[in-house]
């Protein structure tokens, strides 16, 4: 005799079934984000002038992020940054020119960064990598705030200080070498990160 089993029933295994369904299929899901065009990366420091900053409006960014079961960030998987070292600009072409001097960017056209470690905690990501810089690479730990808005596309905000000497950089001179750069720089960045599409 076939014996039908109660509604309840059905539906609490069903229920079960989805729930795992969806736990194993955005648990450990990796998405990739590519950079918004609003995106910008900034070096800042001093002079025995003034201040100073210049700023690339075009880096290349592309992150890997894997998403917990509620859908909010729950790793960093990957990351990739790449600068091209001449297009950070300030407001002194001759300043511009010798900084590129100093950067080598005939040889070492790009600024890059690639990830190693990071972990996510609230709002805070922190990601340590290998950044290179005229041909000179070092590991740096850097930390992001993040956002996440109603689109999808991730705001990080974040800076890092530090002497262009470890990278073996000689701090660019401008006005005929009257005006000296400091050796302490401020790398800082405003990046959207938007679902890449497929």
């Amino acid at each position: 005799m076939k014996q039908n089993l109660p509604k309840s029933l059905i539906a609490n295994v069903t229920s079960v079934f989805v729930s795992a369904f969806l736990l194993i299929s955005f648990s450990g899901y990796g998405q990739t984000y590519k950079q918004s065009a609003d995106s910008y990366v900034q070096v800042a420091g001093t002079s025995t002038l003034h201040a100073w900053t210049m700023t690339s409006a075009t880096p290349q960014i592309q992150a890997t992020f894997e998403m917990g079961a509620d859908g909010t960030l729950s790793q960093l998987k990957t990351l990739s940054v790449t600068v091209v070292a001449q297009s950070l600009k300030s407001q002194h072409n001759g300043m511009d020119k010798n900084a590129y001097s100093s950067l080598k960017t005939d040889k070492h056209k790009n600024i890059s960064f690639a990830l190693t470690t990071a972990k996510i905690q609230k709002d805070v990501i922190q990601f340590t990598g290998n950044l290179t810089i005229a041909g000179a690479t070092k590991p740096m730990t850097l930390d992001a705030t993040y956002k996440t808005n109603a689109t999808g596309a991730i705001r990080c905000t974040g800076s890092k200080a530090f002497k262009m000497s470890e990278f073996q950089v000689e701090p660019p001179s401008f006005m005929f070498g009257t005006v000296k750069t400091g050796d302490e720089i401020t790398v800082s960045f405003n990046v959207e990160l938007s679902p890449a599409k497929n």
